[in-house]
């Protein structure tokens, strides 16, 4: 990984917090990454001289004899930062240091490890504190800083709290081209121009004084020293923008860290100190740089800010002193040709990262919101590549790690994030299974990287194309993780050190086989240990065994042989064993329904036979195959469930009827045996009368009245001879009648009139309350009614044939696990017909309903709806005279019936609780 220097605040720092320690002159960045490793002799002799807490009480100073090896991971519950030195002593330090600030708690160390070989810091971290870790030759820095408090500053950078110095200065790599250090989206070129000083003049020491001022327009800043400050180094940083002036061998003595300044231009100037030099920070006042240019006169720098300086190309930037060397690292990785975009925009950020295989090769696609500067390395075996685009961010749903092993390509995992040596530039790192051919284009904003296909996996069929996407990689675990969460953040590491690492982490002994060898580099944010010994088992084909709290880990083809070699043996020891055999009685299932399961757990030599006089099962195997077997049947062979159905069944019904009809005639009699018959009438004298065919008259001559039927024609025997004939139906029931025979003393025109009318009005209800038990998943029936016997004749001879009109209720019912019952319901009422066949056999009307329904044990369903009304208006009379208005009652008759019926049926299920068990 690429391994930068830096410079660190200290002087001033060590002054405020009372610490009397020299600082490290060079810083490299790397959080959770190996620094450079000395050679096994120098590292036997490393030891942490020092441990000082510096500046606000946001700096841990760590300082050792040399460069160390060192691996940095954050845990939680409580928060602390673990820093582990493979090989360093820490007899020199106290076992513990209470800090009690708004960052630090406590710092404790201590020596673990097989040999006891490993120096562990732990550093107590309070809840919301992120940290950030650089190195140099002789010491570790580790940065603190509040999480609310970071939005605004650049990742990577070092803040003193009083006077906001930052330890910002270029890549090593790419301290010699000052287009390199400068970022063009932000600030224009800066012209750096060194004037010639005589024999006679001295060396600067000091920083004396700070000063500005406005010359056409521009803003004018003099660095006043006490000498030629010749020895100095300047470039340009962005996000935010200011310029960053390196003056080495001098010292501040403005007795100042920070001059503000009222300008449109620059706001002020910080002032930080370093062991080896001072460095100063003009803040631009905007978000871009204006043009700029810095030049040395005898005893002061000037930097010149605003429209009024003229471009001009870059000038290479005075290289460091030569006490700077920059650090071997543990894995150098060989670096490419830089590339250079065409166009590079102020800001771009990484929208989509996906990796898919297309044909017989893996294509890895970065699509960026604007064309960007980017670079490649790759590490020393060949398995790594890094590619770093520069100024651009990376949203935090891109920055995780992606599964690419199930692809069947060469590339193993894709890691996104935001580099921590260079926040404006994103990192991705690219894991192979082995060292393979790839090629980068770019097309439009997306950078294509593609892969060749490993000979060995050349013949693999291309299928359809596959896209990891990060949505995909928070999809694919199946497995909840449980173990304590952790941030691991490495490259090339070794795979022996992280798997101790995950020992030391989960409590748990982990023991790896000779075979488990090579390196592994991961960024892992805030996941749990259990998931992350997954993704490495999975990423380096590696499988694990656990017994009780010890976990044995080797390659995944080594583990699944030894299964196999393991489930050989006891095959061969099951050949060996003795056979038994076992008579088992069967209590509610039929012994051969068992056979085919009771034989699936039996082994090679098991057999199963069955008794049908006595439903036994007889089972012959070795022993732990008749185990298995009467585990089985014990499961099996129990009682079914039974439930208990009650029905209620109500039918209702309700009938109206009304009737009203009227007769009336006309008589005229002229002498005492001379009578005509006027509009119907008969020619008897009539008086009330209860029958309408007969009435009780008295003739001439006669004191007795008798009865006499009111008839004029022999041939129409007992039919009425009204005029209007039209009594009531009779569908009402009994009726009742009033008749009237009108006339007058003198007057030979007699009127008869007779008025019939009815009505009826009635209610029924019929409940019957049938229950029945039934087996689960077994028919219950529930049926009431009547058969209906009729004659049929035919050629045989005349039989009696029965016709059912019944209320039948049909329920299969099935209990469900969570208590509730399923049933399937049939529910019918049948009844006689009005219509009737020429041999006499009535019709059967069918009132039927089928459902299924799902009720808890003990609640109760309803099936309704069959329902039957029956309304019919009956009017009768003589045409045109009926519809005369009131008058019209004395041609017609009028009926009415109206008649209702429903059939209602509640069902309640209840499971028998007593269970019997075979």
């Amino acid at each position: 990984m690429r391994q930068a220097l830096f410079g660190i605040v200290l002087g001033g720092a060590l002054t405020f917090s009372g610490c009397a320690s020299t600082g490290p002159k060079d810083i490299q960045a790397g959080p959770g990454e190996e620094a450079g490793a000395a050679s096994p002799g120098e590292e036997a002799k490393l030891s942490v001289e020092y441990i000082n807490v510096v500046g606000e009480g946001d700096r841990v100073l760590i300082g050792t004899t040399g460069t160390v090896r060192y691996t940095v991971f954050k845990l939680s519950d409580p928060s602390r930062l673990i820093v582990d030195m493979p090989g360093v002593d820490l007899g020199k330090i106290a076992p513990s240091l209470a800090v009690g600030n708004d960052f630090l708690g406590e710092i404790s160390t201590a020596a673990y490890g097989e040999n006891k070989d490993i120096g562990r810091i732990t550093i107590g971290l309070k809840e919301g504190v992120d940290h950030e870790v650089k190195s140099g030759e002789n010491s570790i820095l580790v940065s603190l800083k509040k999480s609310a408090d970071t939005a605004g500053s650049e990742p990577g950078s070092v803040l003193m709290a009083s006077s906001e110095a930052v330890t910002e200065v270029p890549l090593a790599e790419e301290s010699v081209p000052a287009k390199e250090a400068v970022s063009s989206e932000t600030s224009a070129p800066a012209q750096v121009k060194e004037e010639p000083a005589g024999k006679s003049a001295k060396q600067a020491s000091k920083v004396t004084a700070i000063e500005s001022a406005t010359e056409d327009g521009n803003t004018v800043i003099k660095v006043l020293t006490d000498g030629v400050a010749g020895n100095n180094t300047s470039f340009a940083l962005s996000k935010p923008a200011r310029i960053v002036v390196d003056i080495w061998g001098v010292t501040n003595s403005t007795g100042k860290d920070l001059k503000k300044l009222e300008d449109k231009f620059v706001k002020g100037v910080r002032i930080g100190s370093y062991a080896d030099k001072t460095r100063l920070v003009f803040d631009a006042a905007g978000k871009t740089l204006p043009p700029h240019a810095i030049s040395v006169e005898n005893d002061a720098i000037v930097v010149t800010i605003g429209p009024g300086v003229k471009a001009a190309a870059p000038t290479p930037v005075r290289a460091a002193s030569p006490e700077v060397k920059p650090v071997e690292t543990a894995q150098p990785m060989v670096i490419e040709a830089p590339v250079a975009a065409e166009a590079i925009v102020k800001e771009a950020a990484v929208e989509a990262i996906d990796y898919k295989k297309v044909a017989d090769k893996g294509r890895l696609t970065i699509t960026t919101s604007a064309k960007t500067e980017y670079r490649v390395r790759e590490g020393k075996d060949g398995k790594t590549i890094a590619l770093d685009i520069k100024g651009a961010t990376i949203p935090d749903e891109l920055v995780r790690t992606l599964d690419a092993s199930k692809l069947g390509t060469t590339v193993v995992s894709v890691s996104s994030y935001q580099d921590s040596v260079s926040p404006s530039s994103v990192r991705v790192l690219i894991k192979l299974k082995e060292k393979a051919r790839y090629s980068v284009q770019e097309a439009g904003n997306a950078l294509v990287i593609d892969f060749s296909q490993p000979v060995q996996e050349a013949m693999v069929a291309a299928g359809e194309d596959k896209v990891i996407t990060a949505e995909d990689a928070a999809a694919v675990p199946e497995k909840q993780y449980t173990g304590k969460k952790v941030d691991l953040d490495m490259m090339d590491a070794n795979i022996a050190d992280v798997l101790r690492l995950l020992a030391e982490i989960s409590n748990m002994n982990i023991i790896a086989s000779d075979d488990v060898k090579g390196t592994i580099s991961l960024r892992l944010k805030n996941v749990p240990w259990d998931q992350a010994f997954d993704i490495i088992m999975k990423t380096k084909d590696l499988d694990s065994v656990q017994l009780g709290n010890v976990i044995r880990v080797a390659p995944a083809i080594k583990i699944r042989q030894e299964r196999e070699a393991f489930l050989a043996s006891k095959k061969a020891e099951e050949k060996l064993e003795e056979m038994d055999i076992e008579f088992v009685a069967i209590n509610y299932a039929v012994a051969e329904d068992l056979v085919k399961q009771v034989k699936s757990v039996l082994s090679d030599r098991g057999q199963v036979t069955t008794d049908k006089r006595t439903n036994t099962l007889i089972v012959q195997d070795i022993r732990k195959g008749i185990e298995s077997a009467r585990n089985v049947i014990t499961k099996l062979d129990t009682s079914i469930p039974q439930v208990l159905i009650e029905a209620r069944i109500v039918e209702a019904s309700s009938s109206f009827a009304r009737d009203l009809g009227i007769q009336w005639g006309a008589d005229f009699k002229t002498g005492s045996n001379t009578h005509t018959n006027i509009f119907g009438s008969s020619p008897q004298v009539g008086q009330f009368g209860a029958d309408p065919s007969t009435q009780t008259a008295t003739f001439d001559g006669d004191t007795v009245a008798y009865p006499a039927q009111k008839q004029d024609f022999s041939g129409n025997t007992g039919v009425t001879n009204y005029a209007v004939n039209l009594p009531a139906t009779g569908t009402a029931g009994t009726l009742g009648a009033l008749g009237f025979i009108f006339g007058r003393l003198g007057d030979p025109l007699i009127l008869d009139l007779r008025i019939s009318a009815g009505e009826s009005q009635g209610q029924l209800k019929t409940i019957s309350r049938p229950r029945v038990t039934t087996l689960d998943n077994k028919e219950a029936k529930i049926e009431q009614g009547e058969s209906i016997p009729f004659e049929t004749t035919s050629a045989s001879g005349t039989a009696t044939t029965f016709v059912d009109a019944n209320l039948s209720l049909t329920v299969t019912p099935h209990i469900t696990p969570d208590g509730s019952v399923l049933m399937n319901i049939k529910a019918s009422r049948n009844s006689i017909g009005t219509f009737r066949t020429s041999g006499g056999q009535p019709s059967i009307n069918k009132k039927e309903a089928t459902t299924d329904v799902l009720v808890k044990d003990g609640e109760t369903t309803v099936i309704g709806g069959i329902v039957i009304t029956d309304r019919n208006d009956t009017d009768k009379g003589i045409p045109y005279l009926k519809d005369i208005p009131v008058l019209g009652w004395l041609f017609k008759s009028k009926s009415t019936t109206d008649s209702q019926t429903e059939l209602l049926i509640f069902i309640t299920p209840k499971i028998m609780k007593e269970k019997a068990v075979g």
